[in-house]
């Protein structure tokens, strides 16, 4: 799962992390094992487990069904935000201590972390290939470094479209989902659409053109890095063709500016009053379109998006080496993150599972939601999650979109602004800051 995060607070452990890692001890901390290098457990008796994850992951929920089953293991919650999350991983790693014997990493921070395998256990020592085959083969490779299984799936984000049934009725539009899915196919089709709601209703149909960009984006084959960690934002097509799409819905004056990330209520205001008529986004947008347009329950649904989908956010369980109960760590994040418990999770907080076998319980195909007009959600997020492409982030990947994001920000204020021109300084300042880490 993903949530709305400032980058920029990471970028000194990023930058320390990369000349602190390398003297640290091979063994990255103060992990124990015995003569044969298997990772030590703790002989029967009973231990406690520090976990990290962040607001939103509900593994809080689960965790005291687990204590309650495994008399000699206690895992211990705690509980960050998104971004001190994984910022306070990094800094224990860099520092050769303090690192939990769980820690959950979201899929856009993963490869800065594995470039550093021999800071985490391999899995596949406790068993975990036997485990491959109950998660979707594009998630569970996300964590793979040659041989090596570094974590385990938690959920997945396979996009959607949600959207103002109500509003596009009024315009005229398609509005039951399946007549959306099918009459708006391409980003062309979407733009006109987008015409016709804003001279029918006044309403944007998106909250910022960057929204429309960061969707073209990741249906693309690569994103930012090759897989050497080239640069590849200025030769790469798909991003050609997301900036050429951000021009198009800026031009057409079919989208709003508003910044989801530095002003959250003026946006949740915008959406909650039906300023916005669409909301691109993964399977756990569902609660957040629920948290900011609590008023406009029963007016939304949802439909795939054009063109394919893609995947925002979701995550891994990992163990740390600076972790003192290898196995019995194991022993946790895989009961956490069984098909069942991924049902479980679903159920409470809607974040969506990257188990399939799941996919027919009918906790997904038949459950409707209020909010959404009882439609069946759960049937949409297993059908795109099927479809999503497998993409390498780089470990520079939130360097890269955080410079991006904000700049383009500025130039969905500014219409003053050339979008050409200003994109093209930021590829620039993006090569300076990767020369200087």
């Amino acid at each position: 799962m993903k949530r709305l995060l400032n980058g920029k607070s990471f970028f000194p452990v990023l930058l320390s992390l990369v000349l602190l890692l390398s003297a640290c001890g091979a063994d990255g901390g103060n992990a124990a094992k015995p003569a044969d290098g298997a990772p030590k457990g703790n002989d029967g008796k009973k231990v406690q487990l520090q976990m990290w994850f962040w607001q939103g992951a509900s593994f809080e929920k689960i965790i005291p069904e687990f204590n309650k089953t495994h008399p000699n293991i206690e895992i211990i919650p705690q509980i960050y935000k998104w971004e001190d999350s994984h910022s306070k991983l990094l800094t224990a790693l860099s520092a050769g201590s303090g690192a939990p014997d769980i820690a959950m990493i979201d899929i856009s921070q993963i490869d800065q972390f594995l470039k550093y395998p021999d800071k985490f256990y391999d899995l596949n020592e406790f068993g975990a290939k036997s485990l491959a085959k109950d998660y979707l083969e594009w998630k569970w490779k996300q964590s793979t470094v040659g041989d090596k299984q570094l974590g385990l799936p938690t959920d997945i984000g396979p996009m959607v479209m949600y959207y103002r049934q109500d509003l596009f009725q009024q315009a005229g539009l398609p509005f039951e989902p399946n007549d959306v899915s099918a009459k708006i196919k391409n980003w062309d089709d979407f733009l006109a659409a987008g015409k016709v709601l804003k001279e029918k209703t006044g309403t944007n149909i998106l909250s910022n053109p960057y929204e429309l960009y960061g969707a073209i984006r990741d249906q693309g084959n690569e994103l930012y890095f090759d897989k050497d960690d080239k640069l590849i934002i200025d030769s790469n097509p798909q991003i050609k063709k997301a900036l050429e799409y951000y021009k198009k819905a800026r031009q057409m004056d079919i989208a709003g500016a508003f910044d989801q990330k530095n002003a959250l209520q003026e946006y949740s205001a915008a959406l909650n009053s039906g300023k916005i008529g669409t909301y691109i986004s993964a399977a756990w947008g569902r609660g957040h379109v629920e948290t900011r347009a609590p008023d406009t329950k029963g007016k939304w649904r949802a439909a795939k998006i054009p063109e394919g989908t893609g995947n925002m956010g979701g995550s891994f369980l990992t163990l740390p080496k600076q972790g003192k109960y290898a196995k019995e760590a194991y022993t946790a994040i895989s009961w956490l993150l069984t098909p069942q418990q991924q049902l479980e999770v679903f159920k409470l907080s809607g974040n969506f599972p990257s188990t399939p076998s799941i996919y027919g319980d009918k906790a997904i195909t038949e459950q409707g939601y209020e909010f959404w007009g009882n439609q069946k959600l759960g049937v949409l997020f297993s059908e795109v999650a099927k479809e999503v492409k497998v993409q390498r982030k780089g470990p520079d990947y939130q360097t890269v979109e955080t410079m991006i994001s904000d700049g383009m920000q500025a130039v969905t204020v500014d219409k003053g602004k050339d979008p050409d021109k200003e994109f093209a300084a930021l590829i620039e300042k993006v090569k300076a800051k990767l020369k200087n880490k």
